[in-house]
């Protein structure tokens, strides 16, 4: 069976129908200068034949007064005025006429999607109608709809990994999940009952989006999924699963997907987002020989932001119609749409991309305001097909890194197994799980304090790169709470390893920016060592322990004691030096 490197969203051609109605203005002046055309389309045009069928964007002139608001839900609404930009009114969507699309029908073929984001309509549309389309009143510009072949993926290895019960209760607990949740930190706030549904805050779910290629619901450990709303944009339904008219195995990729951030099953399974609420949005036709649309990938993002979405996890992306130079989070059609909704308040969470480090960055993986995620092995190394940065304008990328080699994970063939899959579009949803565990913690923060305390917590955030960003997130850490769950204004910090044998590394988090002091101290009291005096840190940071005195001599095994302290804040932790 095909498997393919996926990412979704629609939005609804019913909705948007229905959200104005007022009659379209035509341009001023009798200007009948025909619309542009972009320079995609004019390639195109230069060599198709009349009878051709082309799939273009539309964008339509604007019609509507700039504080014009498209119907979204409630949720939507609370979201943008909870996390939204400073300047979100800057952002807000419009309705688009349907005189418009009237005006337009006669020309086309077929009416695709239409994008509030960007007052477009994708259609499809015969070679010698754009010129008609180009002189349309409400016709600002015309442009092609980009498409590529799906590059495929590894197949899936099916795993069958019995529990430790008894001895290792961490593995009792969250089964073949384990070291890729503890890789990031995340046990701790799972074990205090921190999984996005929130029920230890008493708030509604984190309600998540995930955009991929369908999905089957007919597996032990996706059956408890709160899933609020799913919508196919390749068939036109609400039908996510497989069915008449998709290749085979099309609803792998995203069931995989969604085990991997929701699975839930005791003792086999645990997604760190297994108590969120989903939207399930199928973009994607699989297969070496199918085409992926960028605008099947913006409507679902709409789609989402209009339903409420607090996070979207996209392991879809978009790649060889951009030349490099475009990746520079400014010029891709889905770069800026991700951009626009994280203005709204939308964790974006996207897959860096498998194309290793001469292929490139996917886009929107280029956004700026875009959770970009790579992809490490289980000892933290950077996997060999992880794309790499930097954006054509210079920024690192990716953001964050999680383990995306041998992602434990169900077995979307079946209805009881599980496997072991690989890529971007596995660590992807790992790290959507800890942006779901934030939100539920810290529900006011918008997108860009989320990746912002990511990136902090990172294990490089001192050393950032465009291999792995700013590195390993640790999810207790960025959180800004102790592991008993419990938010508190403290130091949070932890040592590895504890006990240690010749040195000590200790990472920490400041709930504000504050100079730091850090000491170790012996049982009795005296002073050993002083690892900071007055350093003034921005969030998180590391001190290093080499077991050593002031003077630089080897301390003698035993209990010691490092003293963190700002000029409001203390945490003494315990730390044992072994022979």
């Amino acid at each position: 069976m095909t498997r393919t490197f996926l990412i979704a969203a629609g939005i609804s051609l019913a909705l948007l129908l229905a959200a104005g109605t007022a009659a379209v203005q035509t341009v001023p002046g009798g200007d009948d200068r025909p619309a542009p055309v972009g320079p995609r389309l004019s390639a195109l045009l230069e060599t198709a034949r009349p009878s051709d069928v082309l799939s273009v964007w539309i964008f339509l002139c604007e019609d509507r007064p700039p504080d014009a608001e498209a119907r979204v839900s409630g949720r939507a609404t609370r979201r943008i005025a909870k996390r939204g930009a400073v300047d979100a009114k800057r952002l807000r969507i419009r309705p688009i006429d349907r005189d418009a699309i009237v005006l337009l029908r006669p020309h086309l073929c077929r009416v695709r999607h239409c994008s509030r984001y960007f007052r477009a309509i994708s259609a499809d549309a015969r070679a010698d109608a754009v010129e008609s389309i180009r002189r349309l009143p409400v016709v600002r510009a015309v442009e092609t709809v980009v498409a590529l072949k799906s590059p495929l993926l590894p197949a899936a290895r099916p795993v069958d990994e019995p529990v430790q019960t008894g001895e290792d209760p961490v593995t009792e607990d969250y089964g073949g999940s384990a070291e890729q949740l503890d890789q990031l930190d995340l046990l701790p706030l799972m074990a205090s009952g921190w999984d996005g549904s929130g029920r230890s805050t008493g708030r509604e779910p984190v309600l998540v989006c995930v955009m991929d290629s369908g999905f089957d619901l007919d597996h032990d450990a996706l059956r408890h999924i709160d899933v609020r709303a799913r919508r196919d944009f390749v068939q036109g339904d609400t039908t996510v699963v497989d069915g008449p008219g998709d290749p085979d195995g099309q609803d792998w990729h995203g069931t995989t997907v969604l085990g991997t951030i929701a699975g839930d099953l005791a003792g086999r399974i645990a997604g760190p987002a297994r108590g969120a609420a989903y939207l399930l949005a199928k973009t994607e036709v699989i297969g070496s020989e199918t085409t992926i649309e960028e605008d099947n990938w913006i409507a679902g993002l709409e789609w989402a932001d209009s339903a409420g979405a607090d996070v979207v996890t996209s392991s879809l992306g978009y790649y060889v119609w951009y030349d490099p130079d475009d990746l520079d989070g400014d010029t891709a059609l889905c770069t800026r749409a991700a951009d626009i909704a994280a203005g709204r308040g939308i964790a974006v969470v996207q897959a860096a991309g498998n194309f290793g480090a001469y292929g490139g960055l996917l886009a929107p993986a280029d956004g700026d305001s875009v959770i970009t995620v790579g992809s490490v092995d289980r000892d933290g190394d950077i996997a060999w097909s992880s794309s790499r940065g930097p954006t054509a304008d210079g920024r690192i990328k990716p953001d964050v890194v999680a383990r995306g080699v041998e992602v434990f994970t169900i077995d979307g063939e079946t209805s009881s197994g599980y496997a072991r899959a690989s890529g971007t579009s596995y660590a992807t949803p790992l790290v959507a799980g800890i942006c779901a565990i934030l939100l539920e913690i810290h529900p006011d923060w918008g997108p860009i304090e989320l990746r912002d305390r990511l990136r902090s917590s990172g294990s490089r955030s001192d050393a950032p790169d465009n291999d792995y960003g700013w590195g390993l997130p640790d999810a207790v850490a960025a959180a800004g709470i102790t592991p008993t769950g419990v938010p508190e204004e403290t130091i949070i910090a932890r040592g590895k390893p504890n006990p240690f044998r010749e040195r000590i590394e200790f990472e920490f988090f400041l709930p504000r920016n504050e100079p730091l002091t850090a000491r170790v101290y012996d049982a009795g009291g005296r002073l050993v060592r002083s690892l900071s005096e007055g350093r003034r840190v921005a969030w998180s940071g590391r001190v290093t322990w080499d077991g050593r005195n002031d003077r630089g001599e080897p301390v003698a095994c035993g209990v010691y004691f490092l003293d963190l302290r700002t000029p409001t804040l203390r945490r003494t932790m315990k730390t044992v030096r072994v022979q």
